[in-house]
């Protein structure tokens, strides 16, 4: 008993020394984005609409960030991340504290390995969609919402790789926590990514199990950009087969485990100067099976640059739609223009085949 108490002792005293010995740190960081939005074609009459969102180029957000040596290139991480509405001072992600991120883990030469609340791995290791890449996605691409890009899962386990010679994997399993049945409600998540000087290209793949254990969506994605010199390209593409009711229409409507869409994208980025670049892309969506329709949509978009933190920007969105009336959407918070103007009246109101989108406005990060 004794030889196991001093054994105890010994290993106590190691870990506080090593405890006093560790160097950590604490980052207080966040973002907040405001503008004015002007469109026509909107809402149940199909009219004229001037409204403030937030959040459209960065998500808003306040967040904690942290780590801590633990030694032999190794380090524990955390991150917590609130969301929150900058027109009303609203909370965001349902009202969650820390809805867009929290998370703990380890990371060293093995990779890094994480757990909690976590983005889907489309967001680090498929990054180079055009619009995702431009700052787009959130004032327009349908890609964004029925697609699942950027998605969060609950109760998640994340895995990425070192990167050998330009390629990384990853893998993250979110659990169902279903008793008898760990494939209900189960998310499951693979990427790999490849970075070579200009060329960077990435692949996911997501599936999102129902609460029996079958697939109710599944997403694959293929993206990759070139730079040259002041000029980067983006091109994108995303199958989805399986919509949820809640990207379709926020549960006031059945999931559609059949439907198909699949999203083309392209876009240009391209710097004149550091405080100036344009960005100019568009994206096809296409709808089978169970819904069956198209949406084309065109962006411009202008950024400036008045310091490293703060940024005014422009943004122009011609959306083009055949064989989607009636579809609905009705989403708190979703900006009501893009490709997804269409979706976004509750009422189902028939297609008008056209929508045409103006936003100005401005961004700091902290």
């Amino acid at each position: 008993m004794k030889n196991y108490m001093v054994a105890a002792l010994g290993l106590s005293a190691g870990i506080c020394m090593s405890t006093a010995q560790a160097q950590s740190n604490v980052t207080i960081y966040g973002a907040i984005d405001a503008g004015i939005t002007m469109a026509n074609n909107s809402g149940p009459n199909n009219g004229n609409v001037v409204r403030m969102d937030s959040g459209t180029l960065y998500g808003n957000r306040l967040g904690f960030k942290g780590n801590e040596d633990l030694g032999g290139g190794n380090r524990a991480v955390f991150l917590m991340e609130s969301g929150f509405a900058a027109d009303n001072g609203g909370s965001t992600q349902g009202g969650l504290f820390f809805g867009r991120q929290a998370f703990v883990g380890v990371e060293g030469g093995f990779g890094s390995l994480t757990m909690g609340r976590q983005y889907t791995l489309d967001l680090e290791m498929a990054a180079y969609h055009a619009f995702v890449a431009s700052r787009v996605n959130n004032f327009a691409g349908l890609s964004h919402w029925v697609d699942r890009l950027g998605d969060r899962v609950d109760n998640s386990i994340r895995y990425r790789s070192p990167e050998i010679g330009g390629f990384s994997v990853a893998a993250l399993v979110g659990l169902g926590e279903q008793a008898g049945k760990s494939s209900a409600s189960r998310t499951l998540n693979g990427g790999i990514n490849y970075v070579n000087s200009a060329l960077a290209m990435g692949a996911t793949y997501l599936r999102i199990n129902d609460v029996n254990g079958n697939r109710l969506t599944g997403v694959a994605v293929l993206d990759g950009q070139y730079k040259m010199g002041a000029a980067t390209i983006h091109l994108a593409y995303t199958d989805t087969r399986g919509v949820a009711a809640n990207s379709l229409c926020f549960s006031t409507c059945a999931a559609r485990t059949g439907q198909i869409v699949r999203t083309y994208e392209a876009g240009l980025d391209y710097q004149f100067n550091p405080a100036d670049r344009i960005y100019v892309g568009g994206a096809l969506t296409r709808f089978s099976q169970d819904l069956s329709g198209k949406a084309l949509q065109y962006n411009l978009a202008g950024f400036h640059a008045l310091s490293k933190r703060t940024e005014l920007y422009s943004l122009l969105s011609f959306t083009k739609t055949s064989g989607l009336g009636g579809f609905a959407r009705a989403a708190f918070g979703t900006p009501d223009f893009g490709a997804t103007a269409f979706a976004t009246n509750p009422q189902g109101t028939a297609d008008q085949g056209s929508q045409l989108a103006l936003r100005i406005g401005m961004s700091h990060r902290f």
